[in-house]
């Protein structure tokens, strides 16, 4: 059952030491949402920070506003454990312990997979929402925080990102609205932040995605398209794996291809990337590998090496796409 987000307000104006947990590799909207939280709190004077146990995103580097950390004992006194824009315990891998501490636990999210390994004392997921962000404004605006340049920047990287610019399926008359709203805020220069995301590639990391891209696996007579990315191939071109997520949507972009999938090596085990471009049911698939997210745009993680998970998965996606 869902909270108000009013009620959620409430709950929170009476607490302090709060910990802000966004899922596993961090994406704009997951970064965004956490950070533009946490400075509000800040601004009402509570402590806040976001745990994290991975480096900020490259390309998310300006929201690093001195909110993030690594440390679980930042606070003596932790009297919420709020999870953002994830719902499960698989979400926070390495970070069990500091989500432990909270003597509060809660969750404001906007997908529609949802775990059942926490018994949430409060939780607001809307999967109407383009993204968790316009929870987290409205949540802001009910807090009477003050919405300032720095939160308008990390609430616009949210939607922008997770709308795809705007683009995606899922952006409503209220994503708009609330970026309409940020226009509003002085200093604030969406072409800025736009150019801060998605307009800083290295060549490096350019003729990484060419390799990624000029290997992919084809499968269904073309429907579904596979990549690969290993540390070799991200050391050989001096890359990061955060600089591979543009790839998925590259995939996409190529004619005939109903599902995408991108699997990235991260020591032992292989995360995955799901992209659907109209009917294929992504979040059912990373479901079954204990992930989540969208129906058309999803992950989880499958323990096993990149060409074993790919033999894993692609029968899963197969079926599928024949549903």
């Amino acid at each position: 059952m869902n909270d108000t987000i009013r009620s959620i307000a409430t709950i929170m104006s009476d607490l302090d030491g709060i910990l802000i947990f966004p899922h596993i590799s961090m994406d704009g909207d997951a970064l965004g949402s956490s950070t533009a939280l946490c400075l509000a709190l800040r601004s009402l004077g509570k402590k806040a920070y976001v745990m994290v146990n991975e480096p900020v995103p490259k390309n998310l580097d300006f929201l690093e506003l001195g909110c993030t950390t690594e440390d679980d004992s930042v606070l003596d006194d932790v009297q919420l454990s709020l999870m953002l824009d994830c719902n499960g315990l698989n979400r926070i891998p390495g970070r069990e312990e500091a989500w432990a501490r909270g003597r509060l636990k809660g969750c404001i999210d906007h997908h529609a997979t949802t775990s059942k390994d926490i018994r949430f004392d409060f939780q607001r997921i809307e999967p109407k929402s383009a993204a968790t962000a316009e929870i987290i404004y409205r949540l802001i605006k009910d807090l009477r925080a003050e919405v300032t340049l720095d939160i308008a920047n990390c609430i616009f990287t949210a939607i922008t990102t997770d709308t795809g610019n705007f683009q995606h399926t899922n952006t409503t008359n209220r994503s708009h609205e609330i970026v309409g709203h940020l226009y509003k805020v002085a200093g604030f220069n969406s072409k800025a932040i736009s150019a801060l995301i998605y307009d800083r590639r290295t060549q490096g990391a350019l003729k990484m995605e060419g390799y990624v891209l000029s290997r992919l696996h084809f499968y269904a007579d073309g429907k579904l398209a596979v990549g690969q990315v290993s540390q070799d191939i991200l050391d050989e071109y001096g890359c990061t794996m955060d600089e591979t997520d543009s790839i998925i949507q590259r995939i996409m972009s190529i004619d005939g291809v109903e599902g995408g999938c991108l699997l990235k090596q991260k020591g032992d085990i292989t995360r995955v990337s799901l992209r659907g471009r109209s009917y294929i049911n992504m979040a059912r698939v990373a479901a079954g590998f204990g992930g989540g997210g969208h129906f058309l745009a999803s992950g989880c993680t499958i323990d096993a090496d990149l060409d074993t998970a790919e033999k894993t998965i692609v029968p899963v996606l197969i079926s599928e796409l024949k549903r």
